[in-house]
């Protein structure tokens, strides 16, 4: 056998194959070395689920394949193979433990969002870190308050003092909006004319930070409005802060 089987080697460490394909790519890598180290890095990573993946309930047919790939029909021709070839460092009954294990942690949590829901963790984490940063080297702020359906709520626009550093605003308890609506965070000058500096939605969490690509020099306050459209003049104002001496623009 020279074709590879990559692209199915995923279902076969979970074991999600039918018994006719498991068997097929079973006898392929007893061959294959290349596939054999695709199919140990995948069993590594099957191993990892418990401690990476959060608990969520699976889809339906995603439940009645692995319930059925775990049954003890199915486990004890894993367990008969492996009787017949070994693959170096993964062998046929390591599979089957990781196939049956895959099937607890997805009829519990696993899903194929569990990677993207990785990268975004790592992406906030990476966001927080960069904005206590920017806190503790010092900035200019502004607070804004939360009035109306936003009592309760707020946001502090921060323009760092160090070099190269964007300006963000911090919210805290951003109530949820509607479906049609965005958040429009806006920077006032003296003579009261309105620069839009970010559009956003709520993301449901108790602290939110938006970066704005505006400069904040010669504005002397901010403001949150509820608007229909991230263009257009500016909505219901549900934040303003205080007006502060405009920075000078340098």
């Amino acid at each position: 056998m020279t074709e590879h089987v990559l692209d199915e080697l995923e279902a076969y460490a979970l074991g999600a194959l039918g018994s006719t394909d498991a068997e097929r790519v079973a006898q392929h890598l007893s061959t294959c070395a290349s596939c054999r180290a695709e199919a140990a890095t995948l069993a590594e990573v099957v191993d990892s689920l418990p401690d990476t993946v959060a608990l969520r309930e699976p889809r339906p047919a995603l439940r009645d394949r692995l319930l059925q790939a775990a049954t003890p029909e199915a486990r004890s021709r894993v367990a008969a193979g492996s009787r017949r070839w070994s693959f170096g460092p993964i062998r046929p009954w390591r599979l089957a433990i990781a196939a049956v294990t895959a099937v607890v942690i997805v009829l519990g949590a696993a899903d194929v969002d569990a990677y993207r829901r990785l990268v975004a963790v790592t992406a906030e984490r990476d966001q927080y870190n960069r904005t206590m940063e920017s806190i503790r080297e010092g900035a200019r702020t502004w607070y804004m308050a939360g009035t109306g359906s936003f009592a309760g709520s707020g946001g502090t626009l921060y323009d760092p003092r160090a070099t190269g550093k964007q300006p963000f605003v911090l919210f805290h308890d951003l109530p949820p909006i509607a479906a049609d609506k965005v958040l429009t965070i806006w920077l006032v000058s003296p003579d009261s004319t309105w620069a839009r500096a970010a559009t956003f939605r709520p993301n449901g969490e108790d602290i939110q930070v938006v970066e704005i690509s505006s400069e904040v020099a010669g504005f002397d306050r901010c403001a949150v409005t509820v608007d229909d459209s991230p263009w257009g003049k500016h909505g219901v104002v549900v934040m303003e802060s205080r007006i502060a001496p405009p920075t000078s623009v340098p």
